[in-house]
């Protein structure tokens, strides 16, 4: 079973300022909808409330020990039931990927879990904010893919998305 951290940051592991995303990248939302179309998502109560309701045609799975009931979710008390709940979704639903989205409480707890990274690195390195992704090193993944954005009227900032896959 692949489970994915599906994350954009800049270099300084930044991904998150005031309870939003510190940039806007009209392209990387494309690719974030593309890439967790009909697959199961675990996120944290702060990355559904910055969204601010369930994202469609995808299993929606919040971890949260003050909702009891999120419509059009399912909540859970911890990831260990989130990524149960998301194995259920994959077997019945014929995926085989759990896509964790945030936040960084979320990426913390699941780290020795994710076995792929697919990371919107933002050349925004000046920016600062209050949510950063958990430190770490690319040393035991090995690049699968990169594709590259640049700076438009769409896209505050140049970025290039990569997939890596942890070695095995």
């Amino acid at each position: 079973m692949i489970i994915s951290s599906l994350v954009a940051m800049n270099r300084t592991l930044l991904i998150g300022k005031d309870n939003d995303l510190p940039w806007h990248l009209k392209d990387d939302l494309a690719h974030f909808k593309n890439y967790s179309m009909n697959k199961p998502i675990v996120m944290g109560r702060n990355t559904y409330e910055s969204i601010g309701r369930p994202l469609p045609n995808r299993y929606n799975i919040v971890i949260s020990t003050t909702f009891n009931k999120v419509d059009g979710a399912v909540v859970v008390n911890n990831l260990p039931d989130a990524i149960e709940a998301a194995k259920k979704y994959c077997i019945e639903n014929n995926q085989d990927e759990i896509v964790i989205i945030g936040g960084a409480k979320i990426f913390a707890l699941a780290k020795d879990m994710i076995n792929k990274l697919v990371i919107t690195w933002v050349e925004a390195n000046e920016l600062v904010g209050d949510v950063y992704y958990p430190s770490f090193s690319l040393e035991n993944w090995v690049e699968q893919s990169q594709k590259s954005f640049k700076k438009n009227a769409d896209n505050d900032y140049d970025f290039v998305i990569k997939e890596y896959l942890l070695k095995k």
